[in-house]
Protein backbone atom coordinates (compact mmCIF):
# COMPACT_ATOMS: atom_id res chain seq x y z
CA UNK A 1 0.00 0.00 0.00
CA UNK A 2 1.28 3.33 -1.04
CA UNK A 3 2.05 5.37 2.36
CA UNK A 4 1.16 9.20 2.59
CA UNK A 5 2.49 11.28 6.17
CA UNK A 6 0.75 14.14 7.11
CA UNK A 7 3.17 15.66 9.75
CA UNK A 8 7.30 16.03 10.07
CA UNK A 9 7.83 15.87 13.79
CA UNK A 10 9.76 12.97 15.83
CA UNK A 11 6.80 10.29 16.15
CA UNK A 12 6.16 10.69 12.31
CA UNK A 13 9.98 10.11 11.86
CA UNK A 14 9.65 7.16 13.65
CA UNK A 15 6.61 5.53 11.69
CA UNK A 16 8.44 6.09 8.47
CA UNK A 17 11.60 4.55 9.01
CA UNK A 18 9.10 1.56 10.24
CA UNK A 19 7.49 1.15 7.31
CA UNK A 20 10.72 0.23 5.85
CA UNK A 21 10.53 -3.08 7.61
CA UNK A 22 6.97 -3.11 6.08
CA UNK A 23 6.66 -6.28 3.92
CA UNK A 24 3.66 -4.06 2.26
CA UNK A 25 4.59 -0.73 2.76
CA UNK A 26 5.25 2.16 -0.36
CA UNK A 27 6.79 4.97 1.50
CA UNK A 28 5.57 7.28 -1.30
CA UNK A 29 4.94 10.93 0.27
CA UNK A 30 5.18 13.14 2.42
CA UNK A 31 3.24 16.73 3.89
CA UNK A 32 4.32 19.84 5.55
CA UNK A 33 3.24 23.00 5.46
CA UNK A 34 7.06 24.05 5.36
CA UNK A 35 8.01 23.07 2.00
CA UNK A 36 11.56 22.72 3.55
CA UNK A 37 10.70 20.66 6.23
CA UNK A 38 8.79 18.52 3.45
CA UNK A 39 12.05 17.68 1.69
CA UNK A 40 14.08 17.13 4.46
CA UNK A 41 11.79 14.84 5.82
CA UNK A 42 11.46 12.83 2.74
CA UNK A 43 15.09 12.62 2.16
CA UNK A 44 15.73 11.53 5.67
CA UNK A 45 12.85 8.67 5.42
CA UNK A 46 12.66 7.67 1.95
CA UNK A 47 9.70 9.05 0.60
CA UNK A 48 9.68 9.46 -3.02
CA UNK A 49 7.67 12.81 -2.58
CA UNK A 50 7.30 16.00 -0.81
CA UNK A 51 4.65 17.98 -0.59
CA UNK A 52 4.11 21.72 0.72
CA UNK A 53 0.45 21.24 1.51
CA UNK A 54 -1.18 18.67 3.22
CA UNK A 55 -3.81 19.35 0.46
CA UNK A 56 -1.68 18.52 -2.27
CA UNK A 57 -0.85 15.12 -0.95
CA UNK A 58 -4.06 14.21 -0.24
CA UNK A 59 -5.16 15.10 -3.85
CA UNK A 60 -2.09 12.42 -5.12
CA UNK A 61 -4.53 9.58 -6.71
CA UNK A 62 -1.02 7.66 -5.60
CA UNK A 63 -2.20 8.10 -1.93
CA UNK A 64 -4.02 5.01 -0.39
CA UNK A 65 -3.50 5.39 3.12
CA UNK A 66 -2.49 8.75 5.40
CA UNK A 67 -0.99 8.87 8.47
CA UNK A 68 -1.73 11.91 10.75
CA UNK A 69 1.18 13.02 13.22
CA UNK A 70 -0.18 16.95 13.65
CA UNK A 71 -0.96 18.54 17.13
CA UNK A 72 -3.98 17.12 18.69
CA UNK A 73 -6.04 19.78 18.36
CA UNK A 74 -5.37 19.42 14.82
CA UNK A 75 -6.62 15.76 14.23
CA UNK A 76 -10.18 15.94 13.64
CA UNK A 77 -9.71 18.69 10.89
CA UNK A 78 -6.91 17.08 9.22
CA UNK A 79 -8.76 13.66 9.79
CA UNK A 80 -11.92 14.74 7.71
CA UNK A 81 -10.07 16.16 4.74
CA UNK A 82 -8.55 13.09 4.45
CA UNK A 83 -11.77 11.23 4.49
CA UNK A 84 -13.58 13.16 2.22
CA UNK A 85 -10.53 12.66 -0.03
CA UNK A 86 -11.34 8.50 -0.10
CA UNK A 87 -7.70 8.01 2.16
CA UNK A 88 -7.46 5.68 4.52
CA UNK A 89 -6.20 6.89 7.84
CA UNK A 90 -3.98 6.20 10.94
CA UNK A 91 -4.38 9.25 12.82
CA UNK A 92 -2.10 9.24 16.26
CA UNK A 93 -3.37 9.06 19.69
CA UNK A 94 -5.99 10.61 20.67
CA UNK A 95 -7.84 10.41 17.73
CA UNK A 96 -9.69 13.69 18.89
CA UNK A 97 -9.61 15.38 22.37
CA UNK A 98 -13.72 15.18 22.99
CA UNK A 99 -16.35 12.68 22.72
CA UNK A 100 -17.60 14.75 19.72
CA UNK A 101 -15.10 14.99 17.79
CA UNK A 102 -14.11 11.01 17.64
CA UNK A 103 -18.14 10.42 16.88
CA UNK A 104 -17.48 12.98 13.98
CA UNK A 105 -14.76 11.21 12.55
CA UNK A 106 -15.79 7.66 13.07
CA UNK A 107 -19.20 8.36 11.38
CA UNK A 108 -17.52 10.47 8.68
CA UNK A 109 -15.43 7.32 7.81
CA UNK A 110 -18.38 4.63 8.20
CA UNK A 111 -20.46 6.92 5.89
CA UNK A 112 -17.30 7.40 3.28
CA UNK A 113 -16.78 3.63 3.19
CA UNK A 114 -13.07 4.00 4.50
CA UNK A 115 -10.79 2.26 7.21
CA UNK A 116 -10.07 4.79 10.36
CA UNK A 117 -7.75 3.62 13.41
CA UNK A 118 -6.45 5.06 16.48
CA UNK A 119 -2.62 4.56 16.71
CA UNK A 120 -2.32 2.57 19.66
CA UNK A 121 0.56 0.64 18.63
CA UNK A 122 0.81 -1.07 21.28
CA UNK A 123 -2.22 -2.91 20.55
CA UNK A 124 -0.90 -4.77 17.28
CA UNK A 125 1.80 -6.33 19.76
CA UNK A 126 1.73 -9.95 20.47
CA UNK A 127 2.51 -9.03 23.68
CA UNK A 128 -0.41 -7.27 24.54
CA UNK A 129 -2.53 -10.55 22.92
CA UNK A 130 -0.63 -12.80 25.48
CA UNK A 131 -1.69 -9.98 28.59
CA UNK A 132 -5.32 -10.44 26.94
CA UNK A 133 -4.96 -14.36 26.70
CA UNK A 134 -3.99 -14.76 30.69
CA UNK A 135 -6.75 -12.80 31.78
CA UNK A 136 -9.25 -13.52 29.76
CA UNK A 137 -8.37 -17.79 30.47
CA UNK A 138 -9.06 -17.00 34.43
CA UNK A 139 -5.18 -17.60 34.71
CA UNK A 140 -5.10 -14.90 37.77
CA UNK A 141 -8.63 -15.54 38.31
CA UNK A 142 -11.01 -12.70 38.93
CA UNK A 143 -9.70 -9.12 37.67
CA UNK A 144 -9.73 -6.88 41.06
CA UNK A 145 -6.99 -3.98 40.15
CA UNK A 146 -4.86 -2.81 36.99
CA UNK A 147 -1.89 -0.31 38.07
CA UNK A 148 -0.32 1.33 34.77
CA UNK A 149 2.52 4.29 34.48
CA UNK A 150 4.21 6.11 31.73
CA UNK A 151 6.78 8.79 32.84
CA UNK A 152 9.80 10.43 31.57
CA UNK A 153 11.85 13.58 31.35
CA UNK A 154 10.76 16.28 29.32
CA UNK A 155 14.27 18.19 29.57
CA UNK A 156 16.04 15.56 28.22
CA UNK A 157 14.55 15.70 24.88
CA UNK A 158 14.90 18.58 21.98
CA UNK A 159 12.90 21.56 22.06
CA UNK A 160 11.37 20.75 18.32
CA UNK A 161 10.38 17.79 20.52
CA UNK A 162 8.80 19.59 23.55
CA UNK A 163 6.87 22.75 22.23
CA UNK A 164 3.40 20.83 21.65
CA UNK A 165 3.54 18.75 24.61
CA UNK A 166 3.93 22.15 26.18
CA UNK A 167 1.03 23.92 24.31
CA UNK A 168 -1.99 24.22 26.98
CA UNK A 169 -4.15 25.57 23.54
CA UNK A 170 -3.42 21.93 21.61
CA UNK A 171 -4.13 19.91 25.06
CA UNK A 172 -0.52 20.41 25.82
CA UNK A 173 0.52 17.99 29.37
CA UNK A 174 1.28 14.47 30.30
CA UNK A 175 -2.55 13.35 30.80
CA UNK A 176 -2.73 13.91 26.89
CA UNK A 177 0.71 13.10 25.62
CA UNK A 178 0.97 9.30 27.52
CA UNK A 179 -1.86 9.16 29.44
CA UNK A 180 -3.95 8.03 27.24
CA UNK A 181 -1.81 4.80 27.09
CA UNK A 182 -2.73 3.51 30.84
CA UNK A 183 -6.57 4.44 30.40
CA UNK A 184 -6.82 2.54 27.09
CA UNK A 185 -4.83 -0.23 28.86
CA UNK A 186 -7.46 0.07 31.87
CA UNK A 187 -10.69 -0.04 30.01
CA UNK A 188 -8.69 -2.80 27.72
CA UNK A 189 -8.45 -5.04 30.95
CA UNK A 190 -11.42 -3.88 32.53
CA UNK A 191 -13.74 -4.81 29.37
CA UNK A 192 -16.00 -2.38 30.48
CA UNK A 193 -16.54 1.91 30.63
CA UNK A 194 -15.93 3.87 33.78
CA UNK A 195 -18.05 4.84 35.65
CA UNK A 196 -16.44 6.92 38.42
CA UNK A 197 -13.10 8.72 38.71
CA UNK A 198 -10.55 10.95 40.35
CA UNK A 199 -7.09 12.65 39.72
CA UNK A 200 -4.52 15.10 41.25
CA UNK A 201 -2.12 16.72 38.87
CA UNK A 202 0.69 18.96 38.85
CA UNK A 203 0.58 22.22 36.69
CA UNK A 204 3.46 23.20 35.15
CA UNK A 205 3.44 27.07 36.35
CA UNK A 206 5.24 28.23 33.21
CA UNK A 207 3.07 26.58 30.51
CA UNK A 208 0.04 25.43 32.41
CA UNK A 209 0.08 22.50 31.33
CA UNK A 210 0.21 19.45 33.78
CA UNK A 211 3.62 18.31 34.30
CA UNK A 212 2.48 14.89 36.12
CA UNK A 213 -1.36 13.32 36.69
CA UNK A 214 -2.48 10.48 38.85
CA UNK A 215 -5.96 9.17 38.14
CA UNK A 216 -8.28 6.33 39.32
CA UNK A 217 -10.73 4.76 37.19
CA UNK A 218 -13.63 2.88 39.13
CA UNK A 219 -15.45 0.10 36.99
CA UNK A 220 -19.29 -1.19 36.94
CA UNK A 221 -17.84 -4.70 37.24
CA UNK A 222 -16.13 -3.61 40.11
CA UNK A 223 -12.72 -3.18 38.93
CA UNK A 224 -10.45 -0.41 40.07
CA UNK A 225 -7.54 0.77 37.52
CA UNK A 226 -4.88 3.28 38.78
CA UNK A 227 -2.27 4.78 36.65
CA UNK A 228 0.50 7.96 36.80
CA UNK A 229 2.07 9.48 34.30
CA UNK A 230 4.06 12.81 33.67
CA UNK A 231 7.02 14.52 31.64
CA UNK A 232 9.77 15.76 34.87
CA UNK A 233 10.73 12.96 36.50
CA UNK A 234 12.74 9.72 34.86
CA UNK A 235 11.44 7.51 32.73
CA UNK A 236 9.13 4.73 33.65
CA UNK A 237 6.67 2.35 31.91
CA UNK A 238 4.84 -0.80 33.47
CA UNK A 239 1.60 -2.29 33.97
CA UNK A 240 0.28 -5.00 36.65
CA UNK A 241 -3.14 -6.75 36.82
CA UNK A 242 -4.23 -8.10 40.02
CA UNK A 243 -6.43 -10.96 40.25
CA UNK A 244 -8.07 -12.91 42.68
CA UNK A 245 -5.58 -15.90 42.60
CA UNK A 246 -2.55 -14.23 40.82
CA UNK A 247 -1.21 -10.92 38.81
CA UNK A 248 0.87 -10.59 35.60
CA UNK A 249 3.67 -8.16 35.25
CA UNK A 250 4.22 -6.66 32.14
CA UNK A 251 7.82 -4.55 32.94
CA UNK A 252 7.69 -2.73 28.69
CA UNK A 253 3.82 -2.73 28.03
CA UNK A 254 3.97 0.78 25.24
CA UNK A 255 6.94 -0.21 23.33
CA UNK A 256 7.70 -4.42 24.06
CA UNK A 257 11.50 -5.61 23.21
CA UNK A 258 11.84 -6.32 19.73
CA UNK A 259 13.69 -9.62 19.50
CA UNK A 260 12.34 -11.40 22.92
CA UNK A 261 9.54 -9.76 24.86
CA UNK A 262 8.18 -11.44 28.28
CA UNK A 263 5.81 -10.77 30.85
CA UNK A 264 6.09 -12.29 34.49
CA UNK A 265 3.00 -14.55 35.79
CA UNK A 266 2.92 -14.87 39.38
CA UNK A 267 0.04 -17.35 40.26
CA UNK A 268 -0.58 -17.48 44.52
CA UNK A 269 1.13 -20.88 45.98
CA UNK A 270 3.20 -21.78 42.57
CA UNK A 271 6.18 -20.21 40.87
CA UNK A 272 6.68 -17.63 39.06
CA UNK A 273 6.55 -17.96 35.36
CA UNK A 274 8.26 -15.70 32.49
CA UNK A 275 5.78 -15.76 29.53
CA UNK A 276 7.92 -15.42 26.47
CA UNK A 277 6.11 -13.46 23.40
CA UNK A 278 7.24 -13.00 19.72
CA UNK A 279 8.51 -9.97 18.90
CA UNK A 280 8.31 -7.49 16.47
CA UNK A 281 8.88 -3.40 16.21
CA UNK A 282 5.44 -1.78 16.57
CA UNK A 283 5.35 0.55 14.34
CA UNK A 284 5.76 -1.95 11.90
CA UNK A 285 3.18 -4.08 13.32
CA UNK A 286 0.93 -1.29 13.33
CA UNK A 287 1.19 -0.54 9.93
CA UNK A 288 0.90 -4.22 8.94
CA UNK A 289 -2.26 -4.43 10.91
CA UNK A 290 -3.61 -1.19 9.15
CA UNK A 291 -3.21 -2.71 5.89
CA UNK A 292 -4.29 -6.27 7.02
CA UNK A 293 -7.96 -4.30 8.05
CA UNK A 294 -8.37 -2.33 4.53
CA UNK A 295 -7.58 -5.39 2.57
CA UNK A 296 -10.06 -7.08 4.62
CA UNK A 297 -7.78 -9.29 5.57
CA UNK A 298 -8.89 -9.13 9.54
CA UNK A 299 -10.86 -7.38 11.45
CA UNK A 300 -9.77 -4.48 13.61
CA UNK A 301 -7.68 -5.46 16.76
CA UNK A 302 -9.10 -1.93 18.26
CA UNK A 303 -11.67 -0.15 16.21
CA UNK A 304 -12.02 3.43 15.58
CA UNK A 305 -15.21 3.75 17.98
CA UNK A 306 -13.07 2.61 21.04
CA UNK A 307 -11.57 6.31 20.60
CA UNK A 308 -14.68 7.56 21.78
CA UNK A 309 -14.64 5.81 25.18
CA UNK A 310 -10.55 7.03 25.66
CA UNK A 311 -11.70 10.50 24.80
CA UNK A 312 -14.68 10.72 27.50
CA UNK A 313 -12.14 9.88 30.14
CA UNK A 314 -9.27 12.79 28.95
CA UNK A 315 -11.85 14.96 28.43
CA UNK A 316 -13.22 14.59 31.95
CA UNK A 317 -9.95 15.08 34.06
CA UNK A 318 -8.92 17.91 31.43
CA UNK A 319 -12.22 20.01 33.07
CA UNK A 320 -11.71 18.77 36.14
CA UNK A 321 -7.43 20.17 35.90
CA UNK A 322 -8.55 23.13 34.27
CA UNK A 323 -11.59 24.05 36.55
CA UNK A 324 -15.03 23.38 34.13
CA UNK A 325 -16.05 20.43 36.06
CA UNK A 326 -15.20 18.68 39.37
CA UNK A 327 -15.45 15.01 39.45
CA UNK A 328 -17.85 13.72 37.22
CA UNK A 329 -17.72 12.40 33.72
CA UNK A 330 -19.39 14.12 31.03
CA UNK A 331 -22.02 11.25 30.80
CA UNK A 332 -22.45 7.55 29.52
CA UNK A 333 -21.79 7.06 26.04
CA UNK A 334 -24.07 6.98 23.43
CA UNK A 335 -25.09 3.06 23.37
CA UNK A 336 -25.05 2.47 19.80
CA UNK A 337 -21.37 4.27 19.99
CA UNK A 338 -20.57 2.03 23.54
CA UNK A 339 -21.61 -0.88 21.75
CA UNK A 340 -18.82 -0.36 18.76
CA UNK A 341 -16.65 0.58 21.30
CA UNK A 342 -16.52 -2.25 22.73
CA UNK A 343 -16.65 -4.56 19.92
CA UNK A 344 -14.02 -7.64 20.42
CA UNK A 345 -12.21 -5.94 23.51
CA UNK A 346 -15.10 -4.79 25.85
CA UNK A 347 -18.18 -6.05 26.65
CA UNK A 348 -21.01 -4.41 29.31
CA UNK A 349 -22.66 -1.44 28.61
CA UNK A 350 -21.35 1.71 31.37
CA UNK A 351 -23.61 1.51 34.61
CA UNK A 352 -25.26 3.93 36.86
CA UNK A 353 -22.58 5.70 39.86
CA UNK A 354 -22.62 8.84 41.32
CA UNK A 355 -22.13 11.48 38.81
CA UNK A 356 -22.92 9.04 36.00
CA UNK A 357 -26.74 9.35 34.77
CA UNK A 358 -27.84 6.94 32.04
CA UNK A 359 -29.69 7.94 29.18
CA UNK A 360 -32.71 5.79 27.68
CA UNK A 361 -32.15 3.34 25.37
CA UNK A 362 -33.29 3.63 22.06
CA UNK A 363 -35.65 1.46 21.15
Amino acid sequence: MRWGVIGTGWIAGVFSDALAESKSAIRHAVASRDPARAEAFRGAHGFAVAYGSYHELLADPLVEVVYIATPHTSHLQDTLRAIRAGKHVLCEKPLGVTMSECRRMVAAADKAGVVLLEAFMYRTHPQTAAVLHLVRSGAIGTVRAVRSCFTFDLGSLPPSKSQVRTNLAQRGGSLYDVGGYCINFSRMIASDEPNRMAGQWSIDPDSGVDRSFAGVLGFPNGIVAHFDVGFHSAASASCEVVGTTGRIEIPHPWWPDRSHPSITLHRTGQASEAVACEGGWIFTLEAEHMADVVQGHRAALIPAANAIGNARVMDAFWRMMHGTARTRLSGPMRPAAAAAARARSLRKPAGRAAGLRRKPKRP
